[in-house]
């Protein structure tokens, strides 16, 4: 089967990888850039699709060059710990792992550069689905939440801008608490995070770092204004932490809702945040690739590479777990990322109270795994 991809992000490389098992295919994989490469700092890699990255051969460095991660912290700007969600509570010795974007990234298209039946075909920026170069059995779109091909479908869909982005960096430092991400937060509009993301190539232990910040005014505050709102939240903090964020350089993303009512139009599927991006605020970004990429693979050797039956029933398996995740990271992200004063007082007086509630420390363990797909029912993925 003659397979094209457009998009060599997480989703992208990973399903080629998993296609590529069957010696039938072929797999040409389109990136706009004249390399292929990962822009971003760290990422949270969760219990969801560990087990993807076990299939893939891919487990055992993802633990090398990642850093366990047991606990969430978030502190307010009173010092006052809000809230403390633990993988514990969703099951003995549970984890997610941080790990630089670009270190994941490398580990997949290093074993993508190893299988003789995919090919990259690079600088080939695709506007249009009816480029004559896509004619192929199958064409998966993940070129990201901001693809200009959703639109030439007639698919239901939507696109919204979140109205707050982030400034991210990442740092050479030891880290203050091992195996803990923090975030510092002021009422709703101020949040600085801190992830422990692993070693870099030169086996330097790393942090990524973000600050919030709103994509209309990234242009209206200095560094030194952001340095001093950070300095603020980290206060407590040893010195050469603040030194090592003064110095750093910072870049801005921005972020965007989409939703599809569904995800395959004749022998094209939309996969990754191609097809449901939605806020960083729950880390499950990666993870959702990562778990496209097998479901499709699923689908597709359960059916013999019958396209026609195959991506209906993809997208039959997977509404439900992003439909579920489109809709917390809605309801959330206006607590952590809004102009709304209230928002942060509601979450802090909220979660204050419901950490200490064993049944709600369940579903808070169980949603930030990645692993429910309903708020009623207690159902979690089936791979």
């Amino acid at each position: 089967m003659k397979i094209k991809i457009i998009g060599s992000g997480f989703a992208g490389l990973s399903s080629a990888l998993y296609l590529s098992r069957n010696p039938s295919n072929f797999i040409t994989i389109y990136d706009k850039f004249n390399r292929v490469q990962s822009v971003g700092a760290g990422i949270l890699i969760q219990p969801s699709s560990m087990e993807v990255l076990r299939k893939l051969n891919l487990y055992d460095d993802l633990l090398k060059r990642g850093e366990k991660i047991y606990n969430l912290v978030g502190i307010n700007h009173g010092d006052r710990q809000v809230f403390l969600t633990s993988y514990n509570d969703y099951a003995t010795q549970c984890f997610g792992v941080g790990i630089h974007r670009s270190t994941l990234f490398q580990l997949l298209y290093d074993q993508c550069k190893t299988k003789a039946n995919i090919e990259f075909k690079l600088e080939r920026e695709i506007t249009s689905l009816e480029d004559q170069s896509l004619f192929s059995d199958l064409l998966i779109v993940a070129n990201g939440s901001h693809s200009c091909l959703r639109e030439q479908i007639p698919i239901k869909q939507s696109y919204r801008l979140y109205p707050y982005g982030c400034l991210w960096t990442t740092i050479e430092e030891e880290y203050t608490v091992p195996n803990t991400l923090y975030q510092y937060l002021k009422y709703s509009r101020e949040m600085l995070g801190m992830l422990p993301s692993g070693v870099d190539d030169h086996g330097k232990r790393i942090i990524s770092v973000f600050w919030s910040l709103p994509v209309t005014s990234r242009n209206t505050y200095t560094k030194e204004e952001i340095l001093k709102d950070m300095k603020f939240h980290l206060r407590h903090q040893k010195p050469e932490l603040i030194e090592k964020l003064s110095q750093a350089n910072y870049s801005f993303a921005v972020y965007a809702d989409v939703y599809m009512k569904k995800y395959d139009h004749k022998n094209i599927v939309f996969i990754g945040d191609a097809a449901h991006g939605m806020s960083p605020q729950l880390g499950q970004g990666a993870n959702m690739a990562l778990l496209d990429s097998y479901f499709l693979n699923k689908v597709l050797t359960e059916s013999d590479n019958n396209v026609e039956l195959a991506l209906p029933k993809y997208t039959s398996i997977r509404s439900p777990h992003i439909k579920f995740y489109g809709q917390a990271s809605k309801f959330l992200t206006p607590l952590y990322q809004s102009d709304q004063q209230l928002y942060g007082r509601f979450r802090d007086i909220f979660f204050s109270i419901a950490k200490y509630m064993q049944f709600s420390r369940n579903i808070s363990s169980q949603i930030l795994c990645g692993k429910k797909t309903s708020w009623i029912r207690n159902k979690e993925i089936e791979y």
